[in-house]
């Protein structure tokens, strides 16, 4: 059976691109009448999972206000120097590219991380580390990024651009940019964007991140390394997909942090677009009076007028300052199987929820309604599966139902579907 079960986890596989097809026929190469096929099967991927020690996979960001960057894998892997199948110096290796005299496993090449069949990361690798030590063992780090690595690498050329929404807007840079990945887009964006011609030599990510800033949603790459785009953020009609608490009948947390600072207050926004607008202010003078100034300043945005500008500064007011849950964490091995299961397909932009009980004190429990902005899994073979999701305040909302005399009510919790 493929790859290797972790304690209290499951069965992970990890697996590394050669970059060739060992079944694929080569002219020259090739042996008539042989087991090598016109197309062969595909790329080779190697199973390494037996050599692992420790796997940590960091995706997303950790709060609402930072840029998503790419998301990442490190591996660590300690084996006798005797197997050298790793080894890209080894000529002899199983993985070697004996046509093009290339190490099979080596930057740039794919690699993928499932647990029971379900993926945790897809990327390519950006380092292959080895390191011989006089102790009888060779140790490698590999390190590995999703596509927004590849698309911070990328530059633009001049491109002209039309009035149109976000999602179109990510279209053209990508098309632009000649990016073959897939992506998932959001149908319904809130932001449409100007005619502005972008420069020649603007990186690809760059330009992304302020496509990011005007629509105000999440740009980031999924589990199966799928360029996902969602709309602005703050309401949703996600029911929470598991709800962590300490009083039994959910999913047991061990660490639940609360922020409490003035880091996310801003009362005092402005937004300027870029070409022909005037500065858009939006304040809360209740909140300057009590905490000074905060401010918020985007002086280039990249949406096509005034009044979108306006809405934008007043999205981002957060007048005051509140504890919240920034972040959960759970061992698998205090989960079910279900629970594991649900937790591994856990995806950013989803729902959550957190419950923490008290013995004292009022209220004696607090239940918030998050959305997932990150997720960390720390693989250990001999400690287990750890998993930290880090959060931001979201409400649910109900779909509304005609003469229902609960949800039959147009509020602040109940809407058009």
């Amino acid at each position: 059976m493929p790859g290797a079960t972790v304690i209290s986890g499951g069965t992970y596989l990890l697996e590394l691109s050669t970059g060739y097809d060992s079944s694929a026929f080569y002219l020259d190469d090739s042996t008539l009448n042989g087991t090598a096929v016109l197309d062969g099967d595909g790329t080779d991927y190697v199973d390494i999972s037996n050599l692992v020690q420790d796997i940590t996979v960091s995706r997303g960001r950790k709060r609402p206000r930072d840029v998503f960057g790419p998301g990442q894998m490190a591996v660590s892997i300690n084996i006798p120097k005797t197997n050298r199948d790793l080894d890209p110096f080894n000529t002899s290796s199983p993985y070697y590219n004996t046509l093009t005299e290339q190490p099979g496993l080596a930057p740039l090449r794919d690699i993928r991380l499932s647990r029971n069949g379900a993926r945790i990361f897809t990327g390519k690798i950006t380092t292959f580390n080895q390191q011989y030590t006089m102790d009888g063992l060779t140790q490698y780090a590999v390190f590995a990024a999703d596509d927004i690595f590849t698309l911070s690498q990328g530059f633009l050329p001049e491109t002209v651009t039309s009035s149109q929404n976000s999602s179109a807007r990510i279209t053209a840079v990508l098309t632009a940019a000649a990016y073959t990945g897939s992506t998932s887009l959001t149908a319904s964006p809130t932001a449409t964007l100007g005619a502005y011609t972008i420069a020649s030599g603007t990186n690809v990510n760059a330009y992304l991140n302020r496509i990011q800033e005007a629509e105000q949603g999440r740009i980031f790459c999924s589990k199966t390394n799928v360029l996902t785009a969602q709309a602005r953020t703050g309401t949703t009609l996600s029911a929470p997909i598991a709800t962590f608490t300490d009083a039994g009948g959910g999913f047991d947390y061990d660490v639940l942090q609360v922020e409490f600072d003035q880091s996310p207050v801003i009362n005092n926004a402005n937004v300027t677009i870029e070409v022909g607008g005037t500065l858009q202010n939006a304040n809360n003078a209740s909140s300057i009076s009590q905490y000074f100034t905060q401010t918020q300043a985007i002086t280039d945005s990249l949406l096509s007028s005034n009044a979108q500008a306006a809405t934008l500064a007043s999205y981002l007011l957060v007048p005051l300052p509140l504890p919240r849950f920034t972040s959960i964490s759970t061992s698998y091995i205090t989960l079910t199987d279900p629970q594991k299961t649900t937790i591994t397909a856990v995806e950013i932009g989803d729902t959550v929820s957190a419950v923490k009980t008290f013995t004292s004190g009022s209220p004696l429990t607090i239940t918030q309604d998050l959305s997932v902005e990150g997720i960390e899994h720390r693989i250990n073979v001999s400690t287990g599966h750890r998993v930290t999701i880090y959060t931001a305040a979201t409400t649910v909302l109900s779909d509304l139902i005609l003469d229902d005399i609960t949800y039959g009510i147009i509020n602040s919790t109940n809407a058009l579907g």
